[in-house]
């Protein structure tokens, strides 16, 4: 009885030590800094593309006067959106 009980004794501090090494191997893996806020490159497509913001007023005034260049303001505004330079 005496043994069994000693044996007992034995296993607990070995398996503490045990867990202990395995979780700071978790805890090692999970040390790793990580940012969540870094963006992703912007493609090459992008150099210089500018997104053509127009306040409603000249829309309207743009749509009366030169429809044309309103279809081509929203075309460029869309491939850029498409080609990830913009939102």
């Amino acid at each position: 009885m005496k043994h069994s009980f000693l044996r007992s004794l034995v296993r607990i501090p070995l398996l503490g030590i045990l867990g202990a090494t395995v979780s700071g191997c978790v805890a090692g893996a999970w040390s790793e800094t990580v940012r969540i806020d870094s963006k992703a490159p912007m493609p090459q497509e992008c150099a210089g593309w500018q997104k053509i913001e127009l306040k409603p007023r000249t829309t309207m005034l743009l749509l009366r006067e030169d429809p044309r260049l309103t279809i081509d303001i929203d075309a460029h505004n869309l491939k850029g959106r498409n080609l990830g330079c913009w939102q």
